[in-house]
């Protein structure tokens, strides 16, 4: 078993390495630092604002020759403690991984808030409804994971005993899987949120009427705060500034959305409204949501002793960009 995972590890290393590698050919990067930034799925909360700081030449005004890279969730955060990523667009996993004693930091927040839905095959009205059904995750300890636990959970289903919860990939994927009948039910962000709700799907639950925390934040390995800060103030400098951008340009946004999502305008314009409500003001991360994914990470992983999020959180270099007025430019 273990080599095995050796095996997967070095190939996804080797993979990394070599996505890379052909994306720098042919281009005239000059001093450019390069970087790579894992993503676990191509959602509204974190592809547009990526994609907007990409196009527009956020990034490359900051120096930067930016590689994203899809890495399905969980091993999106071991890239980190590899140094096969340099930043992780993450929540709920980060802070599994930090509760287990992975030396990580959030510091920057893309949503402030998660807005998610339990969809199902219309067949199905009701959460009991569910009971014995193939049910769509993501890795467990994730976010959708954390998520439809739950709503189960508090609609009187055991996720262990009463259904069969299914580690699969990112929103496009469980989509496509409830399109196709394989699977009974699944959470889904925007866009295809509503893309399920004109196809008839049943919504049964909404995350934030269950609990309300923390969507997509920017993720690093402790060490660079103290060994790259210059590289992890231009990145978050090209991502604010990619925020105020999309919150400016509501139809160069849609247009963004239609097209790197296969979208028809009115979708996309339902989900550039969803994302001006999901995203962060101001990059700043909510210690208490981050406090309560810390609590249930400690009781998945049965540790009694108290952990605080605040020790997750380290703003010290948004408070320089802030200092600097990067807020308001």
């Amino acid at each position: 078993m273990l080599v095995s995972f050796k095996i997967c590890w070095l190939a996804l290393a080797a993979m990394i390495a070599s996505f890379v590698a052909t994306e720098a050919q042919g281009q005239s990067v000059g001093s450019a630092e390069k970087i790579v930034v894992s993503y676990p799925s191509k959602s509204i909360t974190n592809f547009p604002i990526l994609e907007t700081a990409r196009q527009k030449g956020f990034f490359q005004r900051e120096g930067l020759q930016v590689s994203l890279v899809y890495v399905r969730g969980g091993l999106d955060i071991k890239t980190l403690l590899t140094d096969d990523a340099d930043f992780a667009m993450g929540s709920t996993t980060a802070v599994t991984a930090f509760v287990a004693g992975a030396p990580l930091r959030i510091i920057l927040s893309y949503n402030a808030h998660v807005d998610q839905g339990l969809y199902a095959q219309a067949k199905y009205r009701r959460i009991a409804d569910l009971k014995g059904q193939p049910i769509g995750s993501l890795n467990p300890g994730g976010l959708v994971d954390t998520m439809v636990r739950r709503i189960l959970i508090k609609n009187g289903l055991q996720p262990e005993r009463d259904v069969n919860l299914l580690a699969m990939g990112g929103t496009p994927e469980r989509f496509a899987a409830l399109r196709a009948g394989a699977i009974a039910a699944t959470m889904l962000s925007s866009p295809f949120n509503f893309l399920a709700d004109k196809e008839g799907f049943s919504k049964l639950a909404a995350t934030r009427d269950y609990v309300d925390v923390p969507g997509t934040a920017v993720v690093v390995n402790a060490e660079k705060i103290k060994k790259q800060p210059g590289t992890l103030k231009r990145f978050m400098r090209a991502s604010l500034r990619a925020m105020r951008h999309i919150r400016d340009n509501r139809a160069d946004t849609t247009q963004l959305i239609a097209r790197e999502f296969s979208m028809d305008p009115e979708i996309a314009g339902l989900a550039y409204k969803q994302l001006l409500e999901l995203l962060s003001p101001d990059g700043r991360n909510r210690v208490n949501g981050y406090q309560l994914l810390v609590d249930f990470a400690r009781a998945a992983q049965k540790i009694d002793r108290p952990i605080n999020a605040a020790q997750l959180i380290d703003e010290t270099l948004l408070d320089e960009l802030m200092r600097e007025g990067e807020i308001s430019k």
